[in-house]
């Protein structure tokens, strides 16, 4: 029974691990650190799949996911495994495109042999990676350890982002080299701050609920206390940052939580409320919130607002949005191949007269949802929605 049972926990506990590794490892943007992650889904997926064949038992994954996620991985192999050409050179906008002689050339395949094949591996570890992430939060003692993992690990980034943050060039050094720690949109080991931003958003919903879960337990004040210091690091953390959706996106988890909170507690607990304590608590979180709100409206962070939106403006006219309508309008059921995006855009940013120094090469396009499609065409498009909306 024993070792049954450290065979099925061991790719649960790695998936801990990982959990802690991805967001710190510059978000696994980088080559290097995906490489390393997909070989870690690897060996997970190696360990539960013969942990099952061990203890004979199924895993829990519900049909619906798993057949979406192996009709993603059918067209993105046979992308790969058809792709029509590959990529040699290229300037700041243009590719020398070679023939790669397809088996089926009047059948689609990705437009780049190379980075369609290299998107499928990691692509198809992520793949077992969330089947396996199903099976475990099916489990309820094991989905609280993946929530709680995920609420300190956004926690340490928020920390560790504030930190590098107020030290400055000189602490952002540490990690950056000198002409990146210059950059204010940096936060922790992300180079866009953006990306961050959305691994504290879902963080702060999480820390919201555990610090919610032990207000409800009176005889653990030590624990509550933690967790409203955790709350108060993720606030200040997603406030030093500079994405604006990041902000709105707080405010709006906040709000939502809140409110099924106090209805929650309006139809249990309303007749057993201490007011003089409620009253106290009241007050300070509205502290709480008023230096916020102060500080937010003072002369030095009106500067920095204005700073940030001149940069949106500039990102806007680096990355028109007129380029990706011409490339959407013209793409294909199936799209141009996994990560293809790159080698798609050269001959519309040529048609738009942006094949110069000024605007560089584009790897991405800036918006996850061009690029996706893009990528994946209609068809994947179609089945990431659905799959999205699984349960």
């Amino acid at each position: 029974m024993t070792l049954d049972r450290a065979i099925g926990d061991a790719p649960r506990w790695m998936f801990l691990v990982i959990l802690v590794y991805a967001p710190w490892a510059y978000g696994c943007t980088r080559e290097v650190t995906s490489v390393v992650l997909s070989q870690f889904s690897a060996v997970l997926m190696m360990f539960w799949l013969v942990g099952c064949v061990w203890r004979r038992r199924w895993p829990r994954v519900a049909w619906v996911p798993a057949v979406l996620l192996t009709l993603l991985l059918l067209q993105g192999w046979w992308m790969a495994w058809n792709a029509h050409s590959y990529h040699v050179y290229r300037t700041w906008t243009t590719v020398a495109r070679i023939w790669d002689n397809p088996p089926l050339p009047a059948w689609p395949g990705a437009i780049d042999r190379y980075f369609a094949q290299r998107a499928m591996l990691n692509f198809t570890a992520m793949t077992a990676f969330f089947l396996f992430a199903c099976d475990l939060m099916s489990r309820p003692a094991w989905r609280k350890r993946v929530w709680l993992t995920l609420a300190l690990t956004a926690v340490s980034v928020a920390i560790g982002g504030t930190v590098l943050h107020l030290g400055g060039p000189s602490w952002r050094g540490w990690i950056w080299d000198s002409p990146v720690a210059q950059y204010r949109t940096t936060f922790a080991t992300y180079r866009y701050h953006g990306n961050a931003a959305s691994l504290m958003s879902i963080g702060w919903a999480l820390v919201l609920g555990w610090t919610i879960t032990a207000a409800s337990q009176r005889a653990q004040p030590l624990r509550l206390a933690g967790w409203v210091v955790a709350s108060l690091c993720m606030v200040f953390g997603l406030f030093m940052n500079t994405s604006r959706a990041g902000w709105a996106l707080a405010v709006l988890i906040a709000l939502l939580v809140g409110a099924r909170f106090l209805w929650a507690w309006w139809r249990t607990a309303r007749e057993h409320f201490a007011w003089k304590s409620g009253l106290v608590q009241a007050a300070l979180l509205l502290a709480v919130a008023g230096t916020l709100a102060a500080v937010a409206l003072s002369a030095d962070w009106g500067g920095k607002l204005a700073r940030l939106n001149a940069m949106a403006e500039a990102i806007q006219q680096r990355y028109p949005t007129e380029v990706y309508h011409a490339l959407v309008r013209e793409i294909g059921v199936l799209g141009h191949g996994p990560d293809c995006f790159q080698m798609a855009l050269p001959p519309y940013m040529e048609v738009f007269g942006l094949a110069d120094e000024q605007h560089g090469f584009w790897q991405h396009a800036h918006n996850d949802y061009y690029e996706y499609l893009a990528n994946w065409g209609w068809w994947g498009l179609a089945l990431c929605v659905w799959l999205s909306g699984v349960r």
